[in-house]
C-alpha cells in the first residue's frame, strides 16, 4: 500500500477544535483500510499527494494560530527547530521578530476575510536567509466554520537578488550620469571663459544641465537600507527637490505650495518636468516675481478628472504692462516639452500682477 510522505509536525497533539484523541496527521480516510487497493483519484489521496508534491512550502495552521503540519518541501527548507524553540508552536513565532507582527496580522485577516498576503524573510534549515512571498487562505468545514489557515510560501530569494542587482546598476548609472553632467558643465565653463559674448548662454546651459542632474538625484534616490524599496516618486516630491535650491533659507519662503494633490511620477516624465520647472523658476528669478524682494510664486497642484492641473502664479514682482512681443528659446522649450514629451497642455496668462502659467498633464501618462 502506498502511503503519503506528508507527516505531522508534532504527533500526539489533536487539533484544537477536533474530537480525535490520536495523533493529528494526514492518515487514511474513514472506510479505507490497508487491505483496500490504493485509489490515486480518491479526493483524499489526491489532495494529500498534491500537497506532498508541491515545490512551495505548505503549512497548515489551526484556528488558534498553532502550526500543525508542514509538507516535505517546508520541512526540508525550514526544518522543525524554530517551532520547537517557540515552545507553544505558534506559527508567527517561526518568523524573525521584525516579521512576526506582519505574519500575525495576516493570519487575522485571512481568518476573517478569507485570504491575505505578505512578504517576509526567515532563516533556512541549511543556513542563510530566504525571502518568501506568503499567501494565506482560510480553511472551513462543510458548515463554513473556521478550521484553520493554509499558508503557501514561495521562495523569492533569486528574484530579490535580481531586483537588488538592478537597483545597484541603476545607482551606478545615476552616479556615472551625474559625473557626466559635471564634466559637461566644466567643458561649457572652460569653452566660454574667454568669450564674453556667450557667457550668458553658457550660464543658462549649465543651469539646465544642473536641473536635469537634480532630477536624476531624485529619480535614483538610494534606499535607506538594503531591505527597503525605493520611495515612490511623486509630483510633490519632485517639485520639492527641484525648487528648494532656488528658495531662500529663512522664515519667508519664495515658493508657496497651494493645492497639494499628488500623483506618482514615472521615470519617463521626470526629466521633462525638471526642464519645465527649471525654465519657469529661471524666468521668475531673471524677469518675474523673484527678481524683486518679497516676490513669491504659488504652485497649485490639483487633480481634476483624468488630468493633473499645475498652476504657476507669480506675484510681487514688476507689473506686466504688455505681454512679451516675442517668444524666447526657454518658452519654446517649455511648450514643446509639455505638449510633446508630457502629452499635456500649457497656457500663459500675462496678468498685470504677474505671470500665471496653467499646465494640464494626464496623470496616467505622468506615472508611466
Amino acid at each position: 500500500m502506498q502511503t503519503s510522505n506528508v507527516v505531522p509536525l508534532r504527533t500526539g497533539v489533536p487539533p484544537s477544535s477536533g474530537t480525535s484523541s490520536g495523533p493529528y496527521r494526514l492518515d487514511l480516510p474513514s472506510g479505507e483500510t490497508k487491505d483496500k487497493a490504493y485509489d490515486r483519484w480518491n479526493a483524499w489521496n489526491l489532495g494529500r499527494e498534491l500537497i506532498s508534491a508541491s515545490q512551495d512550502c505548505v503549512e497548515v495552521i489551526d484556528d488558534l494560530g498553532h502550526l500543525r503540519l508542514r509538507n516535505p518541501m517546508a520541512r526540508r527548507m525550514l526544518g522543525d527547530d524554530d517551532i520547537a524553540d517557540a515552545g507553544d508552536g505558534s506559527w508567527s513565532l517561526s518568523w524573525p521578530v521584525v516579521v512576526r507582527e506582519v505574519a500575525s496580522d495576516a493570519l487575522a485577516v485571512a481568518a476573517t476575510v478569507g485570504t491575505a498576503r505578505f512578504d517576509g524573510w526567515r532563516a533556512a534549515a541549511q543556513g542563510g536567509t530566504v525571502y518568501w512571498d506568503v499567501v494565506l487562505s482560510r480553511i472551513v468545514d462543510v458548515d463554513g466554520r473556521l478550521v484553520g489557515i493554509l499558508a503557501v510560501s514561495r521562495d523569492m530569494t533569486q528574484l530579490r537578488r535580481i531586483e537588488d542587482g538592478h537597483d545597484l546598476r541603476g545607482r551606478e548609472l545615476s552616479h556615472r550620469l551625474k559625473n557626466m553632467f559635471a564634466l559637461v558643465n566644466g567643458l561649457v565653463t572652460l569653452s566660454a571663459r574667454n568669450l564674453p559674448s556667450v557667457q550668458s548662454y553658457a550660464g543658462t546651459l549649465r543651469n539646465r544641465f544642473t536641473a536635469m542632474s537634480r532630477a536624476l538625484e531624485y529619480l535614483h534616490v538610494a534606499p535607506p537600507d538594503e531591505r527597503s524599496s525605493r520611495p515612490q516618486q511623486t509630483l510633490q516630491g519632485l517639485l520639492a527637490a527641484l525648487l528648494d535650491p532656488y528658495d531662500d533659507v529663512g522664515e519667508e519662503r519664495r515658493f508657496i505650495h497651494g493645492g497639494v494633490d499628488d500623483v506618482p511620477v514615472g521615470d519617463g516624465s521626470v526629466t521633462g518636468l525638471a526642464l519645465v520647472i527649471h525654465e519657469l523658476a529661471t524666468n521668475a528669478i531673471k524677469h518675474g516675481a523673484l527678481s524683486e524682494e518679497g516676490g513669491t510664486v504659488t504652485i497649485d497642484c490639483r487633480r481634476a478628472g483624468n488630468d493633473m492641473s499645475l498652476v504657476w502664479t507669480e506675484r510681487g514682482g514688476p507689473p506686466i504692462r504688455t505681454p512679451p512681443s516675442h517668444e524666447g528659446f526657454g518658452s519654446k522649450l517649455t511648450e514643446r516639452t509639455v505638449r510633446g514629451q508630457l502629452a499635456g497642455t500649457i497656457s500663459h496668462h500675462w496678468d498685470v500682477e504677474g505671470l500665471r502659467v496653467v499646465i494640464g498633464l494626464p496623470w496616467a501618462n505622468l506615472a508611466s
